[in-house]
């Protein structure tokens, strides 16, 4: 299962409104097959499995998220499992989109069980999970902040506050992530480009879509790197109408009901401060430089509320911290 999720993880930010999940097929301890959901519309990761295994007879398959019972882009894969006469199946944890498989399976005299490693699918699969069960994106706020607590020399400044290395890490981390939102005033002062490195296996999958919180889509991102949609009063132009753009919870049902299942917010500070209670998860980058004045940043993340997801590290010069909400 550990390999199955390490195949999802893959798929994050491919998949759309889609799980990315992953799936690996082994009998007597061996390795038969194994594959992903590759993007929105492709086959998912069971039956592309299904189709790179020679013979999956008396077979246990290993899958992030429990097989889909229903038709959709794709037939349902419980019914592929079926057919290929596999013995057994082994889901991380239910989709609450679909039924339960258990019955079709077992009447099938296929073993099925559910709750392998369900912690960790949890936190790979949270923003599909968020979407479907919340009706919105799972969150994540991401800043960069000099040591004495600054986003930046002043308001309207850009200051370059991580290091080289940390900042490569930030744009590769971008990858996961469905889209990436920022503020009018970003999006006027840094024209920031908002893109990620590909990497080779996300083929042709675009990168995140850009978004900008703009109430008169007025402001715009000038660079065609990649899509980007503004989110905008209604009227106001031709890209998301919500009634309160800079409302955090208007916008998140907004993008829930258009499909978005991991959202990575990078700013502003006005936008920090309206967003930081809707915040699932927090990516924070801390400069070796002190600023003496500017900017404030938003307050670091604080025990008990927050959990550390992994002990920080240090990046080239910079500290990177990555926090989860608890609860």
């Amino acid at each position: 299962m550990a390999r199955a999720l390490r195949l999802a993880a893959r798929s994050l930010g491919c998949t759309w409104p889609n799980p990315g999940v992953g799936c690996v097929i082994v009998r007597d301890g061996q390795l038969l097959a194994e594959a992903r959901h590759e993007r929105c519309g492709d086959l998912h990761a069971e039956t592309a499995a299904l189709a790179r295994c020679a013979q999956a007879r008396a077979a246990t398959v290993y899958v992030t998220l429990a097989p889909c019972t229903r038709p959709g882009r794709q037939p349902p894969c419980v019914d592929a499992l079926i057919r290929a006469g596999v013995a057994r199946v082994v889901a991380a944890i239910a989709d609450p989109m679909q039924d339960d498989p258990g019955p079709r399976l077992a009447a099938a005299g296929i073993a099925y069980e559910v709750g392998c490693l369900e912690a960790l699918a949890r936190h790979v699969h949270g923003g599909f999970l968020a979407r479907v069960t919340r009706g919105r994106p799972r969150v994540t706020g991401k800043w960069a902040r000099s040591a004495d607590g600054c986003l930046s020399a002043g308001p309207g400044q850009r200051t370059a506050i991580s290091c080289p290395l940390a900042y490569a890490l930030m744009r590769r981390r971008r990858r996961a992530f469905d889209a990436i939102l920022v503020g009018a005033g970003t999006a006027l002062v840094d024209d920031p480009w908002l893109t990620a490195p590909r990497p080779r296996w996300h083929g042709e999958v675009p990168g995140p879509l850009r978004l900008v919180v703009s109430r008169h889509a007025r402001a715009a991102l000038r660079n065609a790197a990649a899509p980007w949609l503004a989110i905008h009063a209604p009227g106001a132009g031709s890209g998301l109408a919500v009634a309160d753009p800079h409302d955090p919870a208007q916008v998140l049902h907004a993008l829930g009901a258009y499909g978005i299942n991991e959202l990575l917010v990078e700013g502003g500070a006005t936008v920090h401060r309206a967003w930081l209670p809707f915040y699932d998860r927090i990516e924070l980058y801390v400069g070796p430089e002190a600023l003496g004045q500017g900017l404030a940043a938003p307050p670091d993340p604080q025990p008990p509320l927050w959990q550390l997801e992994q002990p920080p590290r240090i990046v080239g010069r910079t500290l990177v911290a990555r926090w989860t909400r608890r609860g």
